[in-house]
């Protein structure tokens, strides 16, 4: 299990939270799925009760980036499928909150360094 990456791998406290870079995944899966089915945008948005412009701005306008998880479960309801949390395997939580709780207290003493770095760079402006 150490080789692993992510979820309970305890390689690096940031990695225990989700990242979103430009939009979320699930956006993606979710076009995948409405394609294959040969849906329209405006089809979806009927059968999911959504707007036509959420599903718009979410598949072709790009400016929806983080949608609500109730929107995902209206789509998946809409194409058929339950969208569920289904566990993969069971952590070890004995083991993984500690070393959750040392990565977390790394991570904010890194934070807390740059903190004194900044303030001192910005201490060190104002004298100029």
């Amino acid at each position: 299990m150490a080789d692993r990456i992510g979820h309970n791998s305890g390689t690096l406290w940031l990695s225990r939270h989700y990242n979103v870079v430009d939009r979320d995944p699930e956006i993606d899966r979710f076009q995948s799925l409405f394609q294959k089915d040969r849906l329209k945008e405006s089809d979806l948005a009927v059968l999911s009760g959504l707007a036509g412009s959420t599903v718009k701005n979410m598949f072709s306008g790009g400016k929806t980036r983080r949608p609500q998880h109730a929107t995902f479960a209206k789509m998946a309801g809409a194409l058929g499928y339950k969208y569920d949390l289904v566990r993969e395997d069971k952590p070890d939580y004995a083991s993984e909150i500690p070393k959750a709780r040392g990565e977390f207290k790394a991570y904010k003493a890194t934070l807390a360094k740059k903190k004194a770095r900044a303030n001192g760079q910005a201490k060190t402006r104002k004298r100029k």
